[in-house]
């Protein structure tokens, strides 16, 4: 069985694996929220969760599939923050076929295709009311596994 894992590169960034994680992976075919606010220095937080329930990021699935994320607008966001695409480390490697941001952009659909084995790397870019410059996130990393 083909397995496609979706991973924060918050988690690997930070050294823990899957295994060493306290957060479970994100359910699929569930919409994921995703939040990001702005710590006293300005700086940008991600967090991802379902019903309520934080979640790593990571998303494990065994065919192919449709992942959704929602923004979360919270206090500490960015005003008027939305989705505008993701970018790619490698857009021809196969693994996405493709995104869709919604009109308001608070919604980012991504169509993975679980055929294409090894990782894929992208950001999430965003755009906010509070600046002409636009936010990249620091995450996530996509990896279809084979056979195991």
């Amino acid at each position: 069985m083909k397995k496609f894992v979706f991973c924060s590169a918050l988690a690997l960034l930070s050294g823990l694996s899957q295994a060493e994680s306290t957060l479970p992976y994100c359910t699929a075919g569930q919409v994921i929220q995703l939040s990001v606010t702005l710590d006293s220095a300005r700086q940008a937080h991600f967090a991802y969760q379902q019903n309520g329930v934080l979640c790593d990021g990571n998303v494990e699935l065994s065919q192919n599939g449709l992942i959704t994320y929602d923004l979360l607008a919270t206090n500490q966001s960015p005003q008027g923050l939305r989705f505008v695409g993701a970018g790619f480390t490698n857009p021809f490697d196969g693994h996405i076929d493709l995104v869709t941001v919604s009109g308001d952009g608070q919604r980012i659909e991504l169509q993975n295709n679980i055929n294409q084995l090894g990782v894929s790397k992208f950001q999430f870019i965003f755009a906010s009311d509070e600046t002409d410059l636009l936010l990249v996130s620091p995450d996530p990393q996509i990896l279809n596994k084979g056979d195991e």
